[in-house]
């Protein structure tokens, strides 16, 4: 029998998973862009930013245990190369080394710190402390994020409180080239959640399955009742980001980063803008430890290297990417993700309805369709 107080806090959990510290800097732009079109353009994002990770995840139980298993009906090898992609993506080319131009834009850049080589001496300093916890595997990771969490949370209750009730203008009226919708849902591939969650999913219901003795009927309906918790949390969070970025539409910004330094300042002060800077950078630095030891996990098993020497590469790696900034980072990103993201969607859907496709041809004509049209759409950005 399922308790409502797990469900309840279950649903918390998958919030505090799924909400990751670099994730805020982008519902502030989509509102700042969109001025008064906010509303539509933040469902679209919570489509893809939230709605779409957790269907993955529900998706994730129904496949089978292993990585490989949640492509496999395409073929193995598609399964093993998709998989890889996912991988490579958000913890060697992409994901990762934003945490690291995230936290470093967050801190010192965000007080005026434009020093080149300040920037090395910190991001020489982040990926070190990654590649040392990476390393080895213990509670202070998750210890330091456990108290991280809440203060993050604390400090955006506040920004959302400030930010509803006593707004900075009325959101402007933006000639837009594109349907608002279109804009939040193609702006929520850049959370990469759905992707997280596909390489995640075991790690996390291993969590929701401890010291549980669920049927399978009854796992799928606590993970469902919690799931809806969590959409409901996060949309929230990511609608009022989204109203707050929205309000200061006729602000002048350089980026991402700088739009959510401006508007903390402005609602908080400069010593709340130092605070949440630290706490984001402590954030991004947690889950930076996770990705880096999620690459050395999977290319050590099918890699002829010692997870020690995929860890260390991966580290350097995301040291030089991440030199080239939050801005470039997102732009490269676009087309990537762009391909990505309908083929994810789309196995995503594939393997709910999983039973009434008994035919494997029907998974292989539809992602070489699905991965046409991502194509054609990364080519015509």
């Amino acid at each position: 029998m399922v308790k409502r107080k797990d469900v309840v806090f279950t649903g918390f959990a998958l919030f505090a998973m799924l909400f990751g510290a670099g994730n805020l800097i982008f519902p502030p732009m989509l509102g700042h862009n969109l001025g008064s079109s906010w509303g539509i353009a933040a469902l679209g994002f919570v489509v893809t930013g939230v709605g779409f990770p957790l269907l993955g995840l529900i998706a994730a139980v129904h496949t089978g245990p292993e990585l490989d298993d949640f492509a496999k009906r395409v073929s193995p090898l598609f399964a093993r190369s998709y998989i890889t992609i996912l991988i490579l993506t958000i913890g060697f080319f992409l994901a990762m080394p934003r945490t690291g131009a995230t936290a470093y834009e967050m801190t010192l850049q965000n007080v005026g710190d434009t020093n080149p080589i300040h920037k090395y001496i910190f991001l020489v300093c982040y990926f070190l402390i990654t590649w040392m916890f990476s390393l080895r595997a213990n509670k202070v990771v998750e210890r330091i994020g456990s108290i991280l969490t809440p203060v993050l949370l604390i400090i955006l209750a506040v920004i959302m409180y400030q930010g509803i009730f006593h707004p900075f203008s009325v959101p402007e009226t933006v000639a837009l080239e594109e349907a608002p919708f279109k804009i939040g849902f193609i702006q929520g591939y850049q959370t990469m959640d759905t992707l997280a969650t596909i390489v995640y999913s075991a790690v996390i219901m291993k969590s929701i399955r401890h010291g549980r003795n669920l049927s399978q009927e009854e796992e799928s309906s606590f993970l469902w009742k919690s799931s809806l918790i969590a959409v409901g949390l996060l949309a929230c969070v990511y609608g009022a980001l989204t109203y707050i970025g929205a309000t200061f539409s006729g602000f002048e910004t350089v980026g991402n980063t700088d739009l959510l330094s401006q508007i903390v300042r402005n609602l908080l002060g400069d010593f709340g803008n130092i605070i949440l800077g630290l706490a984001v950078a402590g954030a991004c630095l947690t889950t930076a430890i996770g990705l880096v030891a999620t690459v050395g996990d999977y290319f050590e098993k099918i890699l002829p290297f010692s997870y020690r020497t995929i860890v260390t590469v991966t580290c350097i790696a995301g040291f030089v990417f991440s030199n080239f900034g939050v801005q470039t980072i997102i732009q490269v990103a676009i087309p990537i993700l762009v391909v990505l993201y309908p083929i994810s969607m789309m196995l995503i859907f594939l393997n709910l309805l999983q039973k009434y496709m008994k035919n494997d041809m029907v998974y292989r004509i539809i992602i070489v369709l699905t991965t046409m049209f991502g194509l054609y759409q990364a080519y015509s950005l």
